[in-house]
């Protein structure tokens, strides 16, 4: 999707692509049900930060966002955006990212802003807070880490 698009005040959610990432298949169902009601039709899902960084490195494939839990086997999410950020085989290594977690804990909290996430979902997540983070984080920048201090 056209960036000049994703920067207007009015985000049409059905032309956006979003990749869900969550080892619990409940809560990868329960966010794509979420995202459908706010009108996204494209998602890609992936149950850790290895099948994660596999789809968005595959060809042809352009996601606009990434929806990422914390805590995964095999990859996690802070080792997943490590990868994606210093990644010379993804379209967009700079994709926006939305941390999804149960924890607020301060170091990954710093860490995660560190590694240039935009932003941070709590769960349980509620159609609101999903809708409204999606909107800011494909409109501005990563997190300033220097905002944290």
């Amino acid at each position: 999707m056209p960036r000049e698009t994703l920067l207007s005040d009015h985000i049409d959610f059905s032309r956006i692509t979003v990749l869900v990432v969550d080892d619990e298949a409940f809560m990868r169902d329960l966010i794509v049900r979420v995202l459908r009601e706010v009108g996204v039709v494209n998602v890609e899902t992936a149950r850790d930060g290895a099948k994660a960084l596999a789809t968005v490195t595959r060809p042809n494939t352009a996601i606009d966002i990434i929806l990422c839990d914390l805590e995964m086997p095999k990859m996690n999410g802070l080792e997943f955006v490590r990868q994606l950020r210093s990644s010379h085989l993804a379209p967009n290594p700079k994709v926006p990212v939305l941390i999804v977690t149960g924890h607020s804990e301060e170091g990954n909290v710093r860490e995660a802003v560190q590694l240039g996430i935009n932003g941070f979902l709590v769960k349980p997540i509620s159609r609101q807070a999903l809708e409204s983070r999606i909107k800011k984080a494909l409109s501005s920048q990563a997190i300033d880490p220097s905002k944290l201090d």
